[in-house]
């Protein structure tokens, strides 16, 4: 599957690093619904080491169009910490007090809106934003703060100076912005942890464009039902079958694509009633999102960095 570009991305933090122990600070600025704070967020997303995803799939990887998102983890399930990862290089490279000094001095950068449509634009020095994310409000964006009050470098790479810099990173072998979709690809974070939350085509949230994702976090996600029991078993059985059907597939097949169960878990099209697909990547892992998957992301470390890999097949 090759790859069309890809996305560097320095967030600000959703809420300010803190431990899950740690309540009294918590409790000093205010308790939220949706709790930043905590390192113990669900995750109802199969998880997969690549060692096993070669095993299922072979030397390629995820195969074209697979239906359903994963969570991709090195062998050694590294969890927190990108040691021993084959991006070592490039995670180095990436850490604040390294990244300027891959740019000329005066380097800018164009940052975006954290709302649905990154509709605004502004350009700064990348020393400047740097200096923002982790000193402007304590590094916290609120769940009533516009997405037009919050900037982020995502995507907007074109300069001459980026291309030299994005080839450090090695592509995957299997080859917090508010609710959107786009192809499928991979998106594997190089420093700190994001929290990913998804639906599948059918079942577009409701959300305000205009807010980033803790709007929706904090607003919305709270009233939606847990998943069951059934509910996991449900989502493991997905993947089983889908690998079922791939195996059975004509060897001399020019697509990998075969034909998908259903995605909602409440057989409904709309909104959803209950809980997204959802999962904390950290730092060495990757997260494979399903073609045309509604998602959106929040970061829950004051420094995180990302990069995103698209894949060129289509639905025929």
């Amino acid at each position: 599957m090759p790859l069309l570009w890809l996305l560097l991305t320095l967030l600000r933090i959703v809420a300010a690093a803190t431990t899950a122990d740690s309540t009294d600070e918590c409790d000093a600025r205010q308790q939220w619904n949706w709790d930043p704070y905590s390192h113990h967020h669900p995750c109802n997303i199969k998880r997969i080491t690549q060692t096993e995803l070669k095993r299922r799939f072979g030397a390629l990887g995820v195969p074209n169009l697979y239906p359903y998102p994963l969570v991709i983890v090195p062998d050694n399930n590294v969890g927190s910490s990108n040691k021993g990862t084959r991006n070592d290089h490039f995670a180095n490279l990436t850490k604040q007090e390294y990244l300027p000094l891959n740019f000329p001095p005066d380097f800018h950068v164009t940052l975006t809106g954290s709302d649905s449509l990154s509709s605004h634009r502004r350009t700064i020095p990348l020393k400047q934003y740097l200096y923002e994310i982790m000193n402007n409000n304590e590094g916290e964006t609120r769940p009533d703060q516009l997405g037009n009050q919050t900037w982020y470098l995502f995507g907007e790479t074109h300069s001459a100076e980026w291309p030299n810099f994005l080839r450090q990173y090695n592509l995957p072998s299997c080859s917090g912005v508010q609710w959107h979709l786009h192809g499928p690809g991979f998106s594997e974070t190089i420093h700190g942890r994001k929290h990913w939350v998804l639906y599948p085509p059918e079942n577009r949230p409701n959300y305000n464009l205009d807010y980033a994702s803790r709007h929706w976090m904090e607003y919305t996600y709270q009233s939606l039902k847990n998943w069951t029991t059934d509910d996991f078993e449900r989502e493991h059985e997905n993947h089983e079958q889908f690998l079922k059907q791939w195996r059975r597939r004509p060897l001399d097949s020019s697509s990998d694509r075969t034909q998908a169960v259903s995605y909602s878990m409440d057989e409904s099209k709309g909104p959803s009633k209950k809980k997204p697909w959802e999962c904390t990547i950290n730092a060495g892992e990757m997260l494979y999102f399903p073609d045309q998957w509604h998602h959106a992301t929040i970061n829950l470390s004051l420094y995180t960095v990302f990069v995103s890999s698209f894949t060129s097949e289509h639905e025929d």
